[in-house]
């Protein structure tokens, strides 16, 4: 959930508010979805969870839709990491080496030391720290022990940068559409743990980093949902698409031209200061829920103002949490920076 700082289509207003509410959809989906009955469709589509979701969507819209739907955030991290990579290397990476070694540091400055003390908890062996720490363990999966589950996306960034490096940044983003489509049509014909499998890789968002990439390079794409028309015309299909199996497969690509029709709108100091924190929200946030999840707020039993409450609450020590945890990996940053330019050290 990197940050680039680049300008091109999106102003880079709208590209932190679009990563604000987006972590906020992911962040909040994460505890309700343990919290509430309405089970999501993400890896794969079950027609009961679909099925109880529009009969049930009425008694309690909000915290249903974001149970349901709130995963829909994650695609919009996806697109803009094939954007902000095509903006920011073009069809050139000079160095291959140095590019996946500093997006590999980044990536384990920041969740590594949460990677960490979830490995000691869980008493994962060396060889498991191991798969962790390199984000390898998509590749060679041990099956339910990958902690925080939620780092599923980290370890798929890792995979896009290493295949960005190597072919990616140098096909062209047509053509990388045409394979996510291909892509999409094997998650209709595949069964649900085949499915499962593909989306927990990076060629299961195949889709959403094209999609990106080819923004990126012909801006004029945005015109054709710039309308209040197209926002509600795509708003109807992504409801139509969550709860329809067939279309279920672009669901997720429904959610970026949605947002992206919207991206006016959402610009504002809020949903930017999230969008400066987001990376830092992401890591956290697993830990946090885990905590409030030992409160075993159950929605069948349990006082819904409650429950309401102890979100919101979860929310605002999320966001505190991830405004600390910046501060503390600035300031780390920066000192090891002054050393490394003290003493001519290798760049990071």
């Amino acid at each position: 959930m990197n940050n680039y700082n680049v300008a091109g289509p999106l102003t880079k207003d709208e590209s932190l508010a679009l990563r604000g509410l987006c972590i906020s959809l992911v962040v909040l989906h994460n505890l309700i979805h343990n919290v509430v009955p309405f089970c999501e469709n993400e890896k794969w589509f079950n027609p009961e969870n679909a099925d109880y979701f529009i009969n049930n969507i009425a008694n309690h819209p909000l915290l249903g839709i974001l149970s349901y739907m709130g995963w829909m955030g994650v695609p919009i991290f996806f697109f803009f990491s094939g954007y902000g990579l095509k903006m920011k290397y073009g069809s050139t990476i000079p160095n291959k080496f140095e590019f996946v070694k500093k997006h590999y540091l980044k990536l384990l400055f920041l969740f590594g030391p949460i990677i960490i003390i979830n490995s000691i908890h869980a008493h994962f062996s060396f060889f498991e720290v191991i798969g962790e720490l390199t984000f390898l363990n998509n590749i060679v999966e041990f099956d339910h022990r990958i902690l925080p589950a939620a780092f599923w996306y980290v370890r798929c960034a890792f995979e896009f940068y290493l295949l960005y490096a190597l072919i990616l940044y140098k096909a062209n983003p047509k053509y990388l559409l045409i394979g996510g489509g291909i892509v999409c049509l094997s998650l209709m014909l595949g069964d649900g743990m085949a499915v499962r499998a593909i989306k927990f890789h990076s060629i299961g968002w195949l889709m959403d980093f094209s999609l990106g990439c080819y923004i990126a390079t012909n801006p004029n794409v945005l015109r054709s949902v710039d309308s209040i028309i197209a926002s509600v015309l795509l708003a109807i299909l992504l409801f139509i698409s969550a709860i329809q199996q067939h279309m279920w497969v672009v669901s997720d690509v429904l959610m970026i031209l949605f947002l992206l029709s919207l991206r006016r709108y959402l610009t504002n100091r809020i949903f930017c200061f999230i969008g400066v924190i987001s990376a830092f929200l992401y890591a956290v946030h697993p830990v946090i829920r885990n905590l409030w999840l030992y409160w075993k707020l159950d929605y069948m039993n349990g006082n819904m103002f409650v429950i309401s409450i102890s979100i919101a609450s979860y929310f605002i020590v999320c966001l505190f949490s991830a405004y600390i945890y910046q501060l503390i990996y600035k300031r780390i940053e920066n000192y090891i920076k002054g050393i490394i330019a003290r003493n001519n050290l290798f760049p990071l």
